[in-house]
């Protein structure tokens, strides 16, 4: 599909000349051409400068054999010299260094050609007594064969000159012609200097010979002996594919036939025009087959550039060289560039022409979605043309073809951007072609004119004229051109500037600059009224449309930078009537726009509402204005939305136009390369890093852009060996639902969506208010019922544009990726839409809706089966069928098996089942495998019970227990203890409450019938708080049981439940209510603050003693609980009542206490001084220790065995505090870092011998045992533990502030000032220590260890990241410095752990 473009071209004509030109060779790196003309004149030309710096006449210098002509000339890079071969057999060498020249041998037999090995390590001789001679580069001959040598296996033929042809068992003759053959041998290297074949003529049988033979001489293989009518012309395809010869097979027929390096045909191709061929080359990279051809019937000569696609050759470019008024000059010698596609011509009269070349789809220009997006393939006087937006064509096929007049080649070609019409240069003609449209079809007739003589509007049912795209164009106009004002062969880059403008290009003869010329006709009758030429001060490499100016074009120049060609229609041009053109920089950011590198691939568009260029140069190098995009592009095309691009690692990618450019090269890391890092790993993270991405597609290998259909999803690409594949890009897709959601086209857009497999959520999603709004609109449109069931089952309670589709027009609004998203869950969104739809549904038709509106049931959440069976339940009914027979209505067994096929007919069996409708449970139960001797008898048992024991035994069935209770407890009194079974055994006791005590204590005066009905509930009410109580007894709540039981007139039961639950007012309230005894009181009373002094109520049980007069206990209650205040209090206001000798004994007993209570604590407060201090010491040291280790990170696959057997025997060098590597990251086994350790053996370093971990076994979690060993992995976890421990709380504060209030009490002050003291001491090592303890409970909390390592895996990942780079890229400075300044932010979610002290009041100032 790909043409050949003429990017730049120079012209230099060398002028007096002794004789005609007839060879050259160039020094590429000094750009210096080395002429030979007839007259052995030696003519060094610098195109640079446009001089000739030498003229040396070789006849004169007495180192030419007498008669002598030189046939052959070449540069040597490696000696800086240029070799000539004469045909006397001199071989003369001159030095560019210093000017010798020298004749370095002379082969006596003469030479007929030289031939110089690609490596120029030595070159091979042909001389006129049929001999190969092979020297080196230092003129040493090697080795001298026979040119006409023959394998072992290969018969000898022989040819004669009669008519007739004979055969014996050794002798073929054949006919043949010799007096037209070109007899002079032909040598042609294969790219890599392996191998080189020759082309030899053989008088024996009067034919060419062509043999393969090695690069040391000896005979490889040569053509079958049936193969005739070879020339003497070849060349070897640089890949070393194949060898080009031709052929001349009939007087006609004039092929270029291949053949393999084992001699064998491969293929042919026939030429269109019968000529001589005198030259084959290949370019460099083997795609363009360059024919230089002498046209005999036209007298002139050619250079054709062919191309091989999908096996077919095209004629893509024919180039003649002219002189000034169309003279036509002959063509001698030709040469591609050993390294560009540039192509440098030579002709007799001194010519020299150099073009560079590229490869360009050209494709209709224009975002319209009137664009047909043609292709257009030229192929000698064809062209092929396919328009895309309709059908795809592979070549060599098309849509259809144009076959030009008169057998003229295609010199150029251009679309109009209006109209579409396509405009062909050739000769001196321009031909324009109009596509085909359909004649208009209106529906109502149109009035041309009214009663006021204006034209009408055109009705709303008229449609306009539609393109005929099974036509080919047809020619509609000729523009001719006088040879002597312009010849087109020279114009390049033609391009169709408006209606009635073409623009070009032309070359300047020894000048380093360009013409533009703008080429005027009358579009109505055809004729060329102007041509202005301006002249460009350089030289220019492209030229294009610039966005959709009618009146400008954009042209870069050879440089880099872009200027703005401005018509003679331009409002911005000069009022000159004589030069009505004129040239402008191109301004970009107030600065002359210049590409970093020049691009000689370059379009104009609009990014983000500003002018803007795209370029890429021929180093895959892709720029958005002068800013780098991808480093490795090999295509890209524009789309009305999106500029789209291939990658040289087969990779499509999407950048939207109406979002800011990115600033930075876009790099992309194919999942699989990122998943074969981390092979048996998978951690969350990892997975989070392959999530689709809408602008990234894989694509075929080799695969380039060819064309992008406008306001569609179709983007067409072409294979290496020439097939094309139409894809429909998700990026290009969701831009065109969009468009289409925006429109309320719901029936395109959801066709669109199901035939791209795009979910169905997506309809919503875009702008829920909008469809909600327009759903009406959306059931008028899609009125097929499938595709309605399909979006109605699709839906799902999720946002599709925050998870799926992310819009890459506003992707850079969304919020960075280091902030937390909102939630794409959308609660209640299948229910508002399914009930939506089904408004609209039961609106227009019900009976054509059934299905969608059974599907908007099931789909809500909870899906709504009841609904379902009970609309089935609706429809059924009997009619009467075409037979006379009585059947079920067709609509409810329709809904019924479309039912079942949605939702497990099981399930639906059990919801019918609970509707207690059998016939509804039968019809069910018909569409599934149940067993009808199975549910037939279970329905029979239920009709045969009451109503609510039926209703009871269903709802058991259904384990709906509340409902079960509910019938069970209408069905009457002897199924009361049933009522209780089913209570306790499904524990339903809240829901028999709401049963039984709805009308409980509720009087009635119905009669004695319901008040009999009353006195059963309310007993059955008293049963279920008893069986509740005893409940929640078993579950050890005893407060909630207590009053459950007090409910229920359960007394003695309500007085334990008060008791365990320790409420001792309430306990003993209900006893005295109870008549206890003094002695039961008593006894109540002891076992009251016994159970208040297990749960360490001190206070509590001390105030129920101390209330029933049990003053001993109470005051020794009150000295274990600290409260020796409150027993001093006791022990006074009781002294009234006691004797002298009792209240000394409690004095006593309170002291006692209270000294056992000091002593124990500052024991205690010593001991844990002592511990705590220690640890906040050590603490400090391994949080130290674990900041500055560093661990050692490699990337998978980047270690060796000796690394890491190294490694791990030293890992307890790299220890945490005393941590090994190993153990510190044994329990991050599923992180993107490792360290050397294990990588390669998989062992411990102090392990006695190597256990294999079994891919196949499923290892068993183990449990982390905690210690406080020091170096051990849990260290820090283990002593932020115990500190957080020795942490006093409030209570345990406020104990010791008692005391101390005791001991002052009591008179003990430098007893209390002591405990004072110590205790704040103490308090103030846990404040100081706070800071450190806080660090180290962040550092060890889970969350936080999961943000460490993620930080370590983002960090690797940068670096395999550069590491790809460098080995894709391997070059210059600048892509490294671009490489490091990629890399990306890391942002870390710490969540800060603050451990504090409890505040408490505890101690007195006095202190």
């Amino acid at each position: 599909m790909k043409n050949i473009t003429r990017l730049s071209e120079f012209n230099d004509l060398i002028t007096d000349s002794n004789g005609e030109f007839k060879l050259f060779s160039i020094d590429q790196q000094s750009n210096v051409v080395y002429f030979i003309t007839e007259n052995n004149q030696l003519i060094i030309y610098s195109p640079s400068t446009k001089k000739v710096s030498m003229k040396i006449e070789l006849n004169e210098q007495d180192i030419l054999s007498e008669g002598a002509k030189v046939i052959s000339i070449q540069f040597i890079p490696d000696l800086d010299a240029v070799c000539m071969a004469s045909n006397k057999g001199d071989i003369l060498m001159y030095s560019t260094s210093n000017g010798e020249l020298e004749c370095v041998g002379i082969v006596g037999s003469g030479i007929t050609c030289m031939s110089w090995s690609p490596d120029y390590e030595l070159f091979i001789l042909a001389t006129e007594s049929e001999t190969l001679i092979q020297m080196t580069k230092d003129w040493e001959m090697i080795n001298e064969v026979s040119i006409n040598s023959y394998l072992p296996s290969k018969p000898k033929t022989t040819t004669t000159t009669t008519t007739t042809t004979t055969a014996t068992t050794s002798t073929t003759t054949t006919t043949t012609n010799t007096s037209n053959i070109n007899k002079t041998p032909i040598i042609t290297w294969r790219g890599d200097g392996q191998y080189f074949a020759c082309s030899s003529y053989e008088e024996d049988i009067g034919k060419i010979q062509l043999r393969i033979w090695e690069r040391s001489l000896q005979l490889h293989s040569m053509n079958e002996s049936e193969v005739t009518g070879l020339e003497n012309q070849i060349s070897w395809r640089p890949n070393g594919s194949m060898i080009a010869v031709s052929q001349r097979l009939e007087q006609t027929r004039h092929d270029i036939a291949f053949f393999e390096r084992n001699g064998l045909k491969h293929g042919e191709f026939t030429l269109r025009s019968k000529g001589e061929i005198q030259s084959i080359q290949w370019s460099s990279d083997s795609e363009i087959l360059g024919i230089q051809l002498y046209l005999e019937d036209e007298k002139r000569s050619v250079l054709q550039l062919w191309h091989r696609s999908n096996y077919y050759w095209f004629l893509k470019q024919e180039i003649q060289c002219g002189g000034e008024y169309g003279s036509n000059e002959k063509i001698v010698n030709i040469q591609w560039d050993l390294s560009s596609p540039i192509i440098r011509t030579l002709t007799q009269m001194g010519r020299f022409s150099e073009y560079r070349l590229c490869w360009d789809y050209d494709v209709s220009q224009g975002f319209s979605e009137n664009n047909p997006s043609t292709v257009v393939m030229v192929d000698g006087n064809q062209l092929k043309l396919t328009p895309f937006r309709r059908l795809v064509v592979p070549p060599p096929m098309s849509a259809y073809s144009i076959e030009l007049p008169e057998k003229l080649n295609c010199l150029g070609f251009s679309f109009n951007q209006s109209t579409y019409q396509l405009s062909v240069m050739v000769d001196q003609s321009i031909l324009i072609y109009t596509p085909a449209i359909l004649p208009p079809i209106p529906k109502a007739t149109l009035k041309m004119k009214s009663t006021n003589g204006l034209l009408p509007p055109l009705p709303a049912d008229f449609k306009p004229n539609l393109p005929n795209y099974s036509v080919a164009p047809t020619l509609t106009g000729r523009v001719e051109i006088d040879k002597t004002k312009l010849q087109l062969y020279k114009i390049r880059h033609f391009l169709w500037l408006n209606q009635s403008t073409f623009i070009g290009v032309e070359s300047k003869t020894n000048q380093n600059s360009d013409s533009i010329v703008e080429m005027v006709f009358n579009v109505e009758n055809g004729k060329l009224e102007n041509i202005y030429r301006t002249s460009v001060q350089t030289k220019i490499l492209r030229l294009t449309h610039h966005l959709e100016s009618l009146d400008q074009c954009l042209f870069e120049s050879i440089d880099g930078y872009l200027h703005l060609y401005n018509s003679s229609t331009s409002p911005s041009s000069s009022g000159n009537l004589e030069q009505p053109t004129s040239i402008s920089p191109f301004i970009y950011q107030e600065n002359i726009f210049k590409f970093p590198t020049p691009c000689p691939w370059f379009s104009s568009c609009r990014i983000n509402e500003e002018d803007s260029v795209v370029g890429l140069n021929d180093r895959n190098k892709l720029y958005i204005n002068q800013s780098l995009l991808c480093t490795d592009c090999n295509s890209f095309a524009l789309h009305n939305k999106f500029l789209l691009f291939t990658t040289v690692s087969h990779v499509l990618r999407s950048v939207s136009l109406l979002a800011p450019p990115p600033t930075q090269p876009l790099q992309y890391i194919p999942v699989s390369n990122v998943i074969g890092n981390y092979v048996g790993h998978k951690s969350q993270p990892l997975q989070q890093q392959s999530n689709y991405d809408d602008s990234i597609r894989d694509v075929e290998r080799g695969s380039r852009i060819v064309a992008v259909v406008p306001h569609d999803t179709r983007l067409v690409l072409q294979m290496p060996r020439g097939n094309l594949e139409a894809i429909s890009p998700r990026s290009l897709t969701l831009a065109t639902i969009r468009e289409m959601i925006n429109n309320h086209q719901y029936l395109s857009a959801f066709l669109t969506m199901r035939r791209n497999r795009i979910d169905m959520n997506f309809l919503y999603d875009h702008n829920p208010t909008d469809f909600i709004r327009h759903i009406e609109d959306f059931v008028d449109q899609i009125q097929q019922i499938d595709y309605l069931n399909l979006f109605i089952s699709s839906l799902r309670d999720e946002d599709t544009t925050k998870t799926l589709f992310i819009d890459l027009e506003t992707k850079h609004l969304l919020p960075p990726t280091n902030v937390v998203k909102p939630s794409s869950i959308v609660i209640g969104k299948v229910n508002l839409v399914c009930d939506s739809l089904r408004k609209v549904f039961m609106e227009k038709d019900s009976i054509k809706f059934n299905l969608p509106i059974l599907t908007t049931y099931v789909k809500k959440s909870p899906p709504e089966l009841d609904q379902v069976l009970r609309l089935i339940q609706s429809l059924r009914g009997e009619e009467i069928n075409e037979q006379g027979e009585t059947i079920v209505n067709r609509l409810a067994e329709e809904s019924l098996d479309y039912i079942v096929f949605l939702v497990d007919v099981n399930k639906l069996y059990d919801i019918a089942l609970g509707t207690y409708d059998f016939e509804l449970v039968i019809m069910v139960a018909q569409k599934s495998q149940k067993d009808p001797k199975e549910y037939i008898t279970f329905l029979q048992e239920l009709q045969k019970m009451e109503k609510f024991y039926q209703r009871y035994s269903i709802d058991k069935y259904l384990s709906r227990w509340e409902l079960a209770l509910y019938n069970l407890s209408r069905a009457g009194k002897k199924y009361q203890q049933d009522c209780l079974d089913l209570i306790i055994s499904n524990k339903i006791y809240k829901e028999a409450l709401v049963n039984y005590g709805s009308n409980s204590g509720s009087s009635s005066s119905s009669g004695n019938e319901n008040d009999t009905l009353i006195e059963e509930k309310e007993e059955m009410f008293k049963k279920v708080l008893n069986i509740y109580g005893d409940h929640l007894v078993e579950s050890n709540q005893f407060e909630d049981a207590a009053y459950l039981f007090l409910q229920a007139g359960e007394q003695k039961k309500s007085i334990n439940a008060f008791r365990d639950s320790g409420l001792w007012e309430n306990a003993t309230s209900q006893a005295k209510k109870s008549s206890f005894t003094k002695e039961q009181l008593d006894q109540l009373v002891i076992e009251l603050s016994e159970i208040l002094k297990r749960n360490s109520k001190f206070q509590q049980a001390a105030q129920c003693l101390e209330k029933f007069q049990h003053i001993d206990q109470a005051i020794q209650m009150y000295c274990e609980g600290y409260y020796f205040n409150e027993a001093l209090l006791l022990s006074s206001s009781s002294s009234s009542n006691q004797e002298n000798f009792e209240q000394q004994q409690q004095q006593q007993l309170i002291k006692k206490s209270l000294l056992d209570s000091l002593s124990h604590q500052i024991n205690e407060i010593n001991n844990n001084y002592e511990k705590y201090e220690k640890m906040s010491t050590r603490i400090v040291i391994v949080r130290t220790n674990k900041l500055n280790y560093v661990p050692l990170l490699l990337p998978r696959g980047q270690g060796d065995f000796e690394t890491g057997s190294m490694m791990s025997g030293m890992s307890g060098m790299f220890s945490e505090g005393g941590m090994s590597v190993n153990s510190a990251l044994s329990n991050v086994t599923t992180s993107s870092y490792v360290s050397t350790y294990s990588q390669q053996t998989g062992t411990f370093s102090t392990a006695t011998k190597t256990r294999l971990k079994k891919k196949d076994k499923k290892q068993k979690p183990q449990k982390v045992r905690i210690t406080g060993k020091e170096g051990s992995p849990y260290e820090e976890d283990y002593l932020v533990e115990q500190m957080k421990k020795l942490i006093p709380s409030a209570s345990q504060q406020e104990s010791i502030g008692r005391i101390i209030k005791g001991l002052v009490l009591l008179g003990l002050f430098n007893d209390a000032r002591q405990l004072s003291t110590l205790y704040q001491k103490y308090l103030d090592l846990i404040d100081t220590s706070l800071d450190a303890l806080s660090a180290s409970a962040t550092a060890i909390l889970p969350e936080n260890k999961k943000e460490k390592e993620r930080e370590q895996r983002l960090q690797l990942e940068q670096l395999e990241e550069q590491q790809l780079q460098q080995q894709q890229q391997q070059q210059q400075q600048q892509s490294q410095q671009q490489q490091t300044s990629t890399n990306k932010i890391i942002t870390l979610n710490i969540k800060q752990v603050v451990v504090s002290r409890d505040k408490s009041n505890w101690n007195l100032t006095i202190f």
